[in-house]
């Protein structure tokens, strides 16, 4: 590798280096916080990104131990929590169906009824 080429990419990697979050956008960036705030809440309680279901707009997480089989297809089988707007979680418990509402909640009714949603169990 010659001089030039070698303090050609020392430049680019301290550039890259020295970007933080503030480059972002100010919206994608506050998406991304609230998103991060929800995770690190229930991740650590056994919570599981769902990235089969998840897309670049909605993003889930399922409570695998809420988890039956002995439902049928049109029923959830796990306890799930959604979001397209990190400040309006929607919690869909097991055993709801399409005609069952799922529960909208702010961040901090999610993380104060999470207890509850864990404990749920279809049947």
């Amino acid at each position: 590798m010659s001089r030039s080429s070698a303090a050609k990419k020392a430049r680019r990697k301290k550039r890259l280096g020295a970007r933080n979050d503030a480059w972002l956008p100010d919206d994608v960036h506050a998406d991304i916080k609230g998103v991060a705030r929800i995770a690190d809440e229930i991740v650590p309680r056994g919570w599981e990104f769902d990235a089969d279901f998840s897309t670049d707009e909605f993003v889930t997480w399922y409570y695998a131990p809420s988890a039956t089989d002995e439902l049928d297809e049109s029923l959830e089988p796990v306890t799930r929590i959604w979001l397209t707007d990190p400040e309006e979680p929607h919690v869909i418990l097991v055993g709801s169906g399409e005609g069952d509402a799922e529960v909208v909640l702010t961040v901090e009714e999610l993380f104060a009824r999470l207890d509850e949603f864990e404990a749920h169990r279809a049947g």
